[in-house]
């Protein structure tokens, strides 16, 4: 009984010392990439190509077995003029040293201009900025045996607008394939990697990537209305504060909307609250036959638009 005992005990101090033994490994690497980042910001500054910044964190913690890290207390400082950002917690899912995951997570909380940027800024503007604090949410999921990629991105402005925004591609396989090699080589190895000659590789694969489906959700509470104000009274936004009436003239006049889709944007335009914009594409489409003009010959009436790509358009 005291022998199994013994055994168990022995057991258990093995697990344990091992799973804080690969968070503090973890924890380490995280340190390490972040040190060869500055290093790589540091050359590039005595090179004259950038300004001397630095990336400095108040604490790390690491879960190796969950593949989640967290960096808290971040801070982006430039020689000569101080902390300009700062960022209260990042955190990752998903990430493996050396291997490109299937999915992961970027979370990114409370970014913020500093006190002494916003100070620098318009009383209105830095006033308004001090009361949004950015909240941004990446992800990503790609299934292998679909070739299907999902792309999501969140952005929170406190609790006064949230967008989010959902794609899913096809024909990843070469753009997979290149960031599972970047992936298994070090900061310096990527850096010659990308300044080599493999730019028309790169190139080629987001060619060949392939529009299935997305979606857009915009809720707003105040803070477009808070907003307007603050652009109109600059000179170099006061144009954005106009792009209201724009976008009123041009869903009134389009003919690539039924008059469902128009009275639903129309609507959202008059009181913006919520606006939930989403698609499913009959056939998946690059980037460049989008942009070509070729749907444009075969698709001549809003209903034919709306059919082919499945365009469905909700408000308030």
């Amino acid at each position: 009984m005291k022998k199994t005992l013994i055994i168990s005990l022995g057991a258990l101090l093995l697990a344990t010392a091992g799973f804080y033994y690969g968070n503090y490994k973890a924890e380490r690497l995280i340190a390490g990439q972040i040190e060869l980042i500055n290093s790589s910001y540091a050359e590039m500054a005595s090179q004259g190509l950038m300004p001397a910044v630095q990336l400095n964190y108040s604490k790390i913690r690491a879960n190796y077995w969950r593949d989640h890290y967290r960096l808290s207390g971040l801070q982006l400082q430039i020689a000569g003029v101080g902390t300009v950002a700062e960022i209260g917690r990042l955190s990752i899912r998903g990430f493996k040293p050396g291997k490109l995951s299937q999915q992961g997570e970027l979370r990114i909380q409370q970014l913020q201009l500093s006190n002494l940027l916003q100070q620098m800024l318009p009383p209105e503007v830095g006033k308004l900025l001090a009361a949004s604090p950015l909240w941004l949410d990446y992800r990503y999921q790609y299934q292998p045996t679909q070739d299907l990629l999902t792309l999501q991105q969140q952005l929170r402005v406190g609790d006064a607008m949230r967008l989010e925004l959902q794609l899913q591609l096809t024909a990843v396989q070469a753009l997979w394939q290149l960031g599972s090699e970047l992936a298994a080589m070090d900061l310096e190895q990527q850096q010659a990697y990308q300044q080599g000659k493999q730019q028309p590789r790169v190139q080629q694969a987001l060619a060949g990537l392939q529009l299935v489906s997305g979606e857009l959700t915009l809720e707003n509470n105040g803070y477009l209305q808070q907003l307007q104000p603050v652009l109109l009274a600059q000179p170099a936004t006061a144009q954005l504060a106009e792009l209201k009436p724009q976008l009123e003239v041009y869903v009134q006049s389009t003919e690539l909307v039924t008059e469902r889709i128009r009275e639903n944007l129309l609507l959202f335009l008059h009181e913006p609250q919520r606006l939930k914009l989403s698609f499913n594409l009959q056939r998946p489409l690059t980037w460049q036959q989008l942009q070509s003009g070729e749907l444009a010959e075969e698709l001549t009436t809003p209903e034919q638009w709306v059919a082919f790509t499945g365009l469905l358009v909700e408000a308030n």
